[in-house]
């Protein structure tokens, strides 16, 4: 139902209404206006401080290990013989590298057939791998000499019916075997030819290849027999051989099935890449000083990072009175006065960081005198590897730790936080509540200036009737009267 109101008086009563309740609204809206603005900034800057802090700690995880300061170099003379890489654990040493021969993956070619879409037979496909006694045709004719086989690989058979029995066929059957062989067709001007490739180099990766093809002669020239490469039948061509690498160190011979040689040398691993010509390449393994360097300028980064954003957030220009959303918060001043101190004072035994060339400037952030650094690196790496990682006093284990405090669920920005976001939760009910007491101010208003327009409409009726009396009184010299 429509309510009408100031119809007796013509009072607005509508507007009335509405500019009392807004001056009441007003102050206090603006109060819990004020109030989250605050609230949120403030909350909005312990996150732009916890995540400096976070991305600061995550560059100190590279330092707070002895693990972190062991890395190697491996560097080769002649990168077409052989290149190197090296782990922790290698000895920093140099190495006469010789290769005399590549490790290769042996290889068997078909007779040539028409096409791809040769019928070539059927029947089954048995691949054995070990190791092939097999002399080339050079210039006599070719012989298959022997086969050890490996004991511990388990032989694979393929089976080849209608469905895959031409060239194309037979290729897509071997290579979907997962038989460690792969196999192509080659065009070769006589023909298509099927032509097999151990997946590994190596003497002992080489492969036998036995065939039943159900006629009850499994070594002839014709059917499924054509691929036998055995010691009854050698029907495929042996193209490569499977062979070892052989190569020296330091004037050992050693052979190796694999070019990627990672048991010779402890920590080394060598790839072989091609025959020596000349003299042996030198391979040289030190110290990773670049790596170390690298990280130490992230972590020297990643604190100003941090200095900076705590400065800003916690600033106060007394010029223009500007204040940062932090000035005044004692948790912040206390977290950046506590990190200064866990990364610039001294180690026990192993110094301060002012002994690499890491100075605090003025703005307390740090600076790095690039020569100091290398001289230090260079000189003494466990002494700066000790500076940074010792357990629980070092640089950057003693500052993880303090930040782990402050970062961790349950910490003290989880505390701050919370808090924080309880304390804005809380405006909307402040809100809420400031809502219902206008509403109920609002009927409150309402209702009296609607008595009031009760009333004045009345007094305005008794004053017409008053008036209409008075009008009718004959007053004396009327000649009406």
């Amino acid at each position: 139902m429509v309510q009408a109101t100031g119809i007796g008086s013509g009072l607005d009563i509508e507007g009335l209404v509405t500019q009392l309740v807004n001056a009441e609204r007003a102050p206090v809206e603006n109060r819990l206006l004020q109030r989250e603005t605050r609230l949120t900034s403030e909350l909005s800057a312990f996150g732009r401080l916890q995540s400096a802090l976070a991305g600061f700690q995550d560059r100190l995880a590279r330092l707070d290990s002895a693990a972190d300061f062991s890395g190697r170099n491996a560097s080769s003379s002649d990168d077409g013989v052989v290149t190197a890489s090296a782990t922790g654990e290698a000895a920093s040493a140099s190495y006469s590298v010789r290769v005399d021969q590549l490790a290769s993956a042996q290889s068997l070619a078909s007779t040539a057939f028409a096409d791809s879409a040769a019928v070539v037979g059927e029947g089954t496909l048995t691949v054995r791998f070990g190791s092939t006694d097999y002399t080339p045709a050079d210039p006599g004719p070719a012989s298959y000499n022997g086969f050890t086989a490996d004991a511990d690989r388990d032989p694979v058979t393929i089976t080849i019916d209608e469905s895959n029995n031409t060239l194309a066929g037979v290729r897509d059957a071997i290579n979907a075997a997962d038989a460690d062989v792969s196999a192509s067709i080659v065009a070769d001007g006589t023909g298509a030819r099927l032509l097999l490739t151990a997946d590994e180099t190596g003497a002992a990766n080489s492969v036998e290849i036995t065939v039943d093809d159900g006629d009850g002669n499994d070594i002839d020239t014709g059917g499924l027999s054509r691929l036998a490469f055995n010691g009854d039948a050698a029907n495929l061509e042996q193209t490569a051989a499977g062979a070892d690498a052989a190569f020296s160190i330091n004037g050992l011979a050693l052979t190796s099935a694999s070019n990627t040689v990672a048991d010779a040398v402890d920590g080394v691993t060598l790839t072989l890449r091609g025959v020596s010509e000349g003299q042996p390449a030198t391979v040289s393994v030190e110290a990773d000083r670049g790596a170390v360097r690298s990280a130490i300028e992230r972590f020297v980064e990643a604190y100003n990072g941090f200095v900076r954003t705590a400065g800003e957030l916690t600033r106060y220009d007394p010029e223009t009175g500007n204040a940062g959303p932090l000035q005044g918060d004692i948790s912040a001043r206390s977290i950046l006065d506590q990190v200064r101190r866990s990364v610039t004072d001294s180690v026990g035994g192993a110094g301060s960081l002012a002994e690499l060339g890491i100075t605090t400037g003025a703005d307390g952030t740090l600076s790095i005198d690039d020569g100091r650094l290398s001289a230090a690196l260079e000189a003494d790496l466990p002494s700066v590897a000790a500076l940074f990682s010792t357990q629980g006093t070092g640089v950057a284990t003693r500052t993880d730790a303090l930040l782990d405090g402050y970062l961790r669920t349950g910490g003290l920005f989880d505390t701050r936080t919370s808090g924080i976001q309880g304390r804005v939760d809380g405006i909307a009910d402040d809100r809420e509540a400031l809502n219902r007491r206008l509403d109920a101010l609002e009927s409150r208003y309402r209702a009296q200036f609607n008595a009031l327009d009760s009333l004045l409409a009345e007094l305005q009726s008794t004053g017409d009737f008053v008036a209409q009396q008075l009008a009718n009184i004959p007053l004396p010299g009327d000649r009406n009267n």
